[in-house]
């Protein structure tokens, strides 16, 4: 059975419940064999419909090798947004892990990380000796309608879920090489610049491209979702190795939407 998020407790575990499975590789009849528990009273449980009991979710995800600690306390946290009515979906510990994994293995090496920190240094100085004059028209377009060189931009790699919930993507962004979705697939995704919600990225440029949507468009009521961004504009940046690349737009914070007033890509 389809499973649409709508970002409330009982289809988030669902949809874990069902990822873990998947990712087990057994069916709901090996499950029922490694459990207490009946073929339907796990489908149930990962059925969204309601949020199954402690002991259900614990030996689902016990007999799918899944760490019982961990689900306990994700459950824990599930139940507690059930009860008081949280719109901020808990995102379990071991997804959390995953991130921090990802972002650990795009840093560069010790030493990089050291030169990079005093150039930074080495910048912000340089700008502090500048004068404010020379800093405004560095940032600020002119009274002549002089473009910006440069902004800073902050990810929300987040997906708008039902009527309103905006939830962390189960999946990093990274820069494409060219503006279009499904880069991993289409061969143009800048390996090792995954990101996740709050990095940010100095860009200086930004382009029309595909159209994209950080909208669940499955899932029940999305239509009235604040959340939801719909655009063709991508930014252009360079990522810590000088490597450069774009990023959607609807993958960016609200207030960092449009052009900035920033020249557009390929104009002088």
């Amino acid at each position: 059975m389809r499973l649409d998020r709508d970002g409330s407790p009982a289809r988030e575990l669902a949809f874990r419940l069902r990822q873990v499975r998947a990712d087990a590789g057994l069916t709901y009849a090996q499950l029922a064999a490694k459990t207490d528990y009946s073929i339907s009273t796990l489908q149930e449980a990962a059925s969204g419909r309601r949020l199954p009991t402690l002991p259900v979710t614990l030996a689902f995800a016990g007999a799918c090798g899944a760490d019982v600690g961990e689900w306990r306390e994700y459950w824990t946290d599930l139940s507690h947004a059930r009860v008081t009515g949280d719109s901020s979906v808990p995102v379990p510990r071991w997804e959390l892990r995953i991130r921090s994994q990802a972002a650990e293995e795009v840093k560069p090496p010790k030493e990089v990380r050291i030169r990079q920190v005093w150039l930074r240094w080495a910048i912000v100085l340089f700008f502090i000796a500048s004068s404010a004059v020379a800093a405004v028209f560095l940032l600020i377009p002119s009274e002549r309608g002089k473009p910006r060189d440069f902004a800073t931009v902050v990810i929300q790699n987040k997906v708008a879920i039902g009527p309103s919930s905006l939830l962390e993507d189960t999946t990093p962004l990274y820069m494409s090489s060219r503006t279009i979705s499904h880069c991993a697939r289409r061969g143009c995704e800048l390996s090792g610049t995954t990101m996740w919600s709050g990095a940010k990225v100095v860009v200086s440029c930004w382009a029309h491209g595909e159209r994209l949507t950080n909208e669940d468009l499955t899932s029940s009521g999305i239509a009235r979702n604040p959340h939801g961004a719909t655009s063709d504009l991508w930014f252009y940046g360079k990522w810590s190795d000088g490597r450069g690349g774009y990023v959607a737009q609807v993958y960016v914070a609200p207030e960092f939407r449009g052009t900035l007033g920033l020249r557009e890509c390929g104009t002088p």
